[in-house]
């Protein structure tokens, strides 16, 4: 992931770059799907998609960007051990 600046509407955003040559057939249907899921899901708890770019070597999303990492991460942090409530 890199952040960067989107132009259309000078946001700030991360950009997951994803080589090409590195993905798989099946590679690059999960990748198609998950850019198709991304599409159609707006709910404040699921990342926003903004863009999706490509050439001839890398697939380029652009999604809203969230300070503070991954929710695994954060899990890591507790230890895996977090209230349910908390969790929600």
């Amino acid at each position: 992931m890199k952040r960067a600046e989107h132009k259309k509407s000078g946001k700030e955003v991360a950009v997951k770059i994803v080589k090409k040559k590195e993905l798989s057939l099946k590679d690059i249907e999960l990748l198609k799907r998950e850019i198709e899921v991304l599409k159609i899901c707006q709910h404040p708890n699921i990342i926003r998609f903004y863009d999706v770019f490509e050439n001839s070597d890398y697939i380029y999303i652009v999604m809203e960007y969230l300070k503070g990492g991954d929710f695994f991460s954060y899990l890591e942090t507790k230890n895996f051990k977090i209230p349910e409530d908390r969790a929600k």
